[in-house]
C-alpha cells in the first residue's frame, strides 16, 4: 500500500525536552502516511537526538540551530522537508491518531493550499475560570469548530499544514511577527493565510483531525495571560484590520471583557505607535 509522503515538522522555540519528547513520540506514532519527521530545535544544549526514538514509516530528523523567531523556525522546515506537505506542530502539541492522514487527505484537494485542525487542551490542573472565555480560548492556541470540515480565514498554529507546491517559492512566514526574543507576539499565521487567500487558494479547517496541546503551569496565571493579550494587540494593531477571534464568543466573553479588554487595548496602542 502507498501512504501519502508528509513531513511532519516540529518547531520548538522553548518547550521543555519531557514536552517535546511527547510530541515527538506522538508525530512517529502516525499511521497511514510516510516520509519524514523534521524536528527544528533552537535549543543547542539540548541532547534530544534521533537515536533516542523508534522511528515508523517516518523517519526522524534534526535540524539544530538559534533562529531570530518562530517565524523563521517555520520557514527553515519550509526549506529543509523533504515533503510538499508540511504538517506543522508546535513541540508541546501531541497529534492524536489519525491526525497526519487527515490532514494530508484535505491537502491533496487541488483548490486547499492551507489546513488547520481541532486543538484540545492539555491542561495540567483544573483550568482557570476565565479560559471559559473563547477569546481567551485563542490565546492558548486552543480551536474547536467541530468535528466536521469547514472553510475558515486562518488556521491556528499549534498544528497545521501546507501544501508546498502550491506556493510561490518566496512565500514564507513574516519574521516580524511570531514569538520572538522571548516575548509572545503572535499573528504570523494569520498574516500567512491572508496572503494565501489572496492567490485564490482556500484554507479549510478539518475537525475529524485533532491535537492535545500541553498547557504548560505558568500558563494558567492572569499575568500570562495578560501579557499575552498586549502582544496579540500588538500584533493585530501592526497588521491592520479588525479582530478576528477564531473561536465562536460565547457569554463569557461578553462577562469577562472588563478583564481581557484593558491589556489588548494597550497592546493595540503600542501597536498602531510603532506603526506610525
Amino acid at each position: 500500500m502507498t501512504f501519502p509522503k508528509v513531513t511532519i515538522a516540529l518547531t520548538r522555540y522553548a518547550e521543555p525536552d519531557s514536552l517535546v519528547s511527547q510530541a515527538i513520540m506522538g508525530a512517529l506514532a502516525q499511521e497511514g502516511v510516510s516520509g519524514e519527521v523534521l524536528f527544528i530545535d533552537q535549543d543547542e544544549s539540548s541532547e534530544l537526538g534521533a537515536n533516542q526514538f523508534v522511528e515508523t514509516n517516518l523517519a526522524l530528523r534534526v535540524v539544530r540551530g538559534r533562529l531570530g523567531s518562530l517565524s523563521e523556525a517555520r520557514n527553515c522546515a519550509i526549506e529543509q522537508a523533504e515533503n510538499d506537505h508540511i504538517l506543522f506542530l508546535d513541540s508541546d502539541a501531541v497529534p492524536e491518531e489519525g491526525w497526519a492522514n487527515a490532514m494530508a487527505a484535505v491537502l491533496a484537494r487541488p483548490e486547499c493550499a492551507v489546513v488547520g485542525s481541532r486543538i484540545e487542551p492539555g491542561w495540567p490542573a483544573n483550568p482557570p475560570g476565565f479560559a471559559r472565555a473563547q477569546v481567551l480560548r485563542d490565546q492558548y492556541s486552543l480551536l474547536d469548530l467541530g468535528r466536521e470540515e469547514r472553510l475558515v480565514h486562518k488556521v491556528v498554529g499549534a498544528a497545521f499544514g501546507i501544501d508546498r507546491s502550491k506556493l510561490p517559492d518566496d512565500l514564507r512566514f513574516d519574521p516580524n511577527l511570531g514569538r520572538r526574543d522571548g516575548r509572545l507576539f503572535g499573528g504570523e499565521e494569520t498574516d500567512f493565510c491572508r496572503r494565501v487567500a489572496g492567490l485564490g487558494f482556500e484554507i479549510r479547517y478539518c475537525g475529524c483531525a485533532a491535537v492535545t496541546h500541553i498547557i504548560q503551569d505558568e500558563r494558567l496565571s492572569w499575568r500570562w495571560m495578560a501579557k499575552r493579550l498586549v502582544y496579540a494587540g500588538f500584533g493585530r494593531a501592526r497588521q491592520g484590520g479588525a479582530p478576528s477571534p477564531s473561536n465562536q464568543p460565547g457569554l463569557a466573553d461578553y462577562l469577562y471583557a472588563p478583564l481581557y479588554l484593558p491589556p489588548y487595548v494597550l497592546g493595540w496602542t503600542w501597536g498602531k505607535l510603532a506603526r506610525s
